[in-house]
C-alpha cells in the first residue's frame, strides 16, 4: 500500500469509462472504499489508484497558501524555528518532570531542552538512543498536559516513534485509553493506537454490525451474480422447447446445484424438475428480492459507515497523542482544523522546508526538532540553485548551522550500536571526536570476530587498480563488475561465519543490480544478505555492513563520494553508510585512485582514517 495513500485524502481513480478524482473514506488492510462526485461504472477488474507527483506539491503549496487567511495557524511558532523570529523561553512547570533512570545524561537533557524552550534541536547521531529518548520526551509533554503531534516523512519513523512510546509503562496505558491515535496506512504493529483500531474499541458493536452487514451484501451479490447467469442461460433455451404440447419437451434440465446458490435445498429440488418457464419466473423472482436485499444492505452499510466517519472525527478530537506522516498532515481531510501545543518532528533533517513550516505552524507553544544534520539531507532531484535553497538544505543548515555551539541544541553523546573501533572512526570523522560508546562489548566484539578478516572491527579492502568503473548506455548511474563479485565474496565469508545480518551498500543504483544479481543466483544468500544504495539504509543497522564505494578507472570519482561542490551531501552519506554497523565494516575501495584524483576528499579522509584503525585486506586475484 502506497504511504501517500491517506484517509481524507484525494487521488485519481483510472477506470475503463476515465479518470475520475476521488476521496478516500477509509482503508482497511488491502479495502480502500472511496467516494466520488459521479457514479463509477467498474465494467472490468482493471482499476487503479494514481497519485501524481505534482498532486501532491499543488496540495502542500494549497496548505501553504491557507496560512494567511486563518488566524488559528501559529505562524510565530514556524518562524522562531526558521530563526526568523528569536527562541523562546517556556514557563518552567514542575508537571511531569519525572527523570527516568533510563536515560543517560544527554538523553535527559533533550528531555529538559524540550520542556523549556522553542524550537528544540535534539541531535541523534547513530545509535544514541534517539528513538528512546523520542518517547520519553513525548511522555514528559502530555504529562504536562500537551497535545502532541508527532510527524516524519516516511512511516518508518512515525511507527519506531509509536513502538519507543509503547514500550513506556504508561505510554501503554495511554494507548489503551483511546487518547494515542496513529492515523495513516502502515504495515507494521500499531501498538493498538490506530484510527480504525481505536474506534472499534469504543464503538465495537457499530462495527460489528456493518462487518455483519457487509458481509451479508457481498453474499447476496455473488448469489445476484450467479443467478443473472443461470437466468441468461434459461433465457436461451429454444423457443420450440419452451412451447412444445407436453411437459417433458418443455423441461430444461438444469444442475440442481446452480439453483442451490439462490433456493434452499427442497425448493431447488423442486424447480430442477419444472417447466423452462417456472423456472425462470422464479428465478427472476428471487433476483429481483436479491436486488432489494442488496440495496437495503447499501444503504444501511453507508449510514453506519457515516455513524463511524464521524466517530473518527469525535475520537481524533479527543486524542492527546497523534501521529501521521507529514503527508497525511497536509493532505488528510481528517486533520483540517486540527491544532496541538506541541509538533515533533522525527528525521527532522528530512523533511523539506515547505512542508516543515507548514508542520511547525500546527503547534501553539513548541516545535521539536529530532534527527541528525550528519545523515542524509531532503530528496531534491533538481540541481537549480533557488530549488536546493529553498527544499534542499535541512531545518538544522537553516536554524542552528553550527550546532555544537547552539543553545538550542542536545547532542546525544553516547552511542550503543557500533563496536567502539567503528564508532569511533564515525566519532572522529563526523562528530568532531565528540561521541562516547556505551558497554555493548560483548556482542559487537561477537561479530567482529567472525569471517572475513576475524577478529578485526574494521577492513579496507583495497582494490588496487583492478576492476573497471562503467555507465550502462543511456544512464549516469555506475558499476564496477570486479567490485561485485568481491562484495558478494566477502557477504559469503560472513554468512559462513556466523553473522546474522549483512548490508551489502553502494551509492549507484546500477551496481545494486549487479550484485543483485549475483546475491539472487545464490539463494542461501538471500536471507542474510541485503543489498541497496544508502538512502534505503538510512535508520537500519546490521551485523556487518559492505560499504562498495565503486569508483575506479577510468571515470573521475563522482559526485556521490567526492563532495567536492559546494552543499554536497557526500559526507552524510558516508556516515549513514557507515554508521549502520554493528560489529564489522568492510569498505571496498581502490585507495590509490582516491589519493590520486581526491586526496583532501571526504572520501580519502575515510579511508585513511579506516586503515589506521583497522586492518587492510587485498582480495586474491581472480
Amino acid at each position: 500500500m502506497n504511504d501517500k495513500l491517506v484517509q481524507g485524502g484525494e487521488c485519481n481513480l483510472i477506470t475503463a469509462s476515465g479518470d475520475d478524482l476521488v476521496s478516500v473514506v477509509s482503508i482497511a488492510g488491502d479495502r480502500i472504499v472511496l467516494a466520488s462526485a459521479r457514479a463509477i461504472e467498474l465494467r472490468s477488474d482493471r482499476a487503479m489508484l494514481v497519485i501524481y507527483p505534482w498532486f501532491l506539491y499543488e496540495k502542500l503549496l494549497g496548505a501553504l497558501g491557507g496560512l494567511g487567511e486563518n488566524d488559528s495557524f501559529h505562524t510565530d511558532t514556524a518562524l522562531a524555528l526558521f530563526g526568523n523570529q528569536p527562541p523562546r523561553q517556556l514557563p518552567q512547570d514542575s508537571g511531569g518532570d519525572v527523570r527516568p533512570t533510563t536515560l543517560n545524561s544527554s538523553q535527559q537533557q533533550a528531555v529538559d531542552l524540550c520542556r523549556r524552550v522553542t524550537p528544540a534541536f535534539v541531535w541523534g547521531p547513530p545509535g544514541t538512543g534517539k528513538t528512546t529518548t523520542l518517547g520519553h520526551i513525548i511522555l514528559s509533554l502530555l504529562r504536562l498536559g500537551q497535545r502532541v503531534l508527532v510527524t516524519s516523512t516516511t512511516n518508518a519513523a512515525v511507527d519506531q516513534a509509536l513502538a519507543s512510546f509503547a514500550t513506556l509503562h504508561e505510554g501503554a496505558s495511554l494507548i489503551d485509553s483511546g487518547v494515542v491515535v496513529r492515523l495513516g496506512q502502515t504495515a507494521a504493529d500499531t501498538c493498538g493506537a490506530g484510527l480504525r483500531e481505536v474506534v472499534d474499541r469504543i464503538h465495537a458493536e457499530g462495527r460489528h454490525r456493518l462487518d455483519r452487514i457487509d458481509s451479508r451484501r457481498n453474499e447476496i451479490l455473488q448469489q445476484l451474480d450467479s443467478g443473472k447467469l443461470l437466468l441468461a442461460d434459461l433465457r436461451a433455451t429454444p423457443e420450440s422447447a419452451q412451447l412444445g404440447l407436453f411437459a417433458t419437451n418443455a423441461v430444461r434440465h438444469v444442475d440442481p446445484r446452480r439453483l442451490l446458490v439462490l433456493f434452499g435445498e427442497s425448493l431447488a429440488a423442486r424447480l430442477a424438475r419444472q417447466p423452462t418457464q417456472t423456472q425462470q419466473a422464479a428465478v427472476e423472482q428471487r433476483l429481483d428480492r436479491l436486488q432489494r436485499a442488496a440495496r437495503l444492505c447499501a444503504e444501511r452499510c453507508q449510514a453506519l459507515r457515516g455513524n463511524l466517519r464521524h466517530q473518527e472525527g469525535v475520537v481524533l478530537l479527543e486524542a492527546r497523542l497523534l501521529l501521521a506522516t507529514m503527508t497525511n498532515v497536509y493532505m488528510s481531510s481528517l486533520l483540517a482544523g486540527q491544532r496541538f501545543d506541541a509538533v515533533i518532528v522525527e528525521e527532522a533533517g528530512m523533511a523539506i522546508l515547505p512542508t516543515l513550516f507548514y508542520c511547525a505552524c500546527l503547534g501553539a507553544q513548541r516545535a521539536i526538532m529530532v534527527g541528525d544534520p550528519q545523515q542524509l539531507p531532503p530528496i531534491v532531484q533538481s540541481q537549480d540553485a533557488f530549488v536546493q535553497r529553498a527544499m534542499g538544505r535541512s531545518i538544522f543548515q537553516v536554524t542552528v548551522p553550527d550546532p555544537h555551539g547552539s543553545d538550542l541544541v542536545v547532542m546525544l553523546d553516547t552511542q550503543y550500536r557500533m563496536h567502539a573501533d567503528i564508532g569511533a572512526l564515525v566519532g572522529e570523522l563526523f562528530y568532531n571526536g565528540q561521541l562516547r560508546h556505551g558497554a555493548n562489548t560483548q556482542q559487537t566484539r561477537h561479530i567482529a570476530a567472525g569471517e572475513p578478516c576475524p577478529g578485526s572491527a574494521i577492513v579496507v579492502v583495497d582494490t588496487d587498480g583492478t576492476g573497471l568503473c562503467e555507465t550502462p548506455a543511456g544512464s549516469y548511474s555506475r558499476f564496477n563488475e570486479r567490485h561485485a563479485e568481491i562484495a558478494v565474496e566477502l557477504a559469503t565469508q560472513a554468512v559462513a561465519g556466523g553473522a546474522d545480518s549483512i548490508a551489502i551498500i553502494t551509492p549507484y543504483v546500477e551496481q545494486v543490480r549487479r550484485i543483485g544479481r549475483r546475491l539472487a543466483a545464490m539463494p542461501h544468500l538471500a536471507d542474510q544478505v541485503e543489498c541497496r544504495t544508502v538512502h534505503r539504509f538510512q535508520g537500519g543497522e546490521q551485523d556487518v555492513v559492505i560499504f562498495d564505494t565503486v569508483d575506479v578507472e577510468p571515470l573521475p570519482p563522482g559526485r556521490l563520494l567526492s563532495g567536492k561542490a559546494p552543499g554536497s551531501s557526500a559526507p552524510n552519506l558516508i556516515n549513514v553508510s557507515l554508521s549502520r554497523a554493528r560489529g564489522k565494516l568492510l569498505i571496498i575501495a581502490d585507495v590509490g585512485y582516491f589519493r590520486r584524483h581526491d586526496p583532501s576528499g571526504i572520501i580519502s579522509q575515510v579511508l585513511a582514517a579506516a586503515m589506521r584503525k583497522g586492518t587492510i585486506q587485498r582480495p586474491q586475484a581472480t
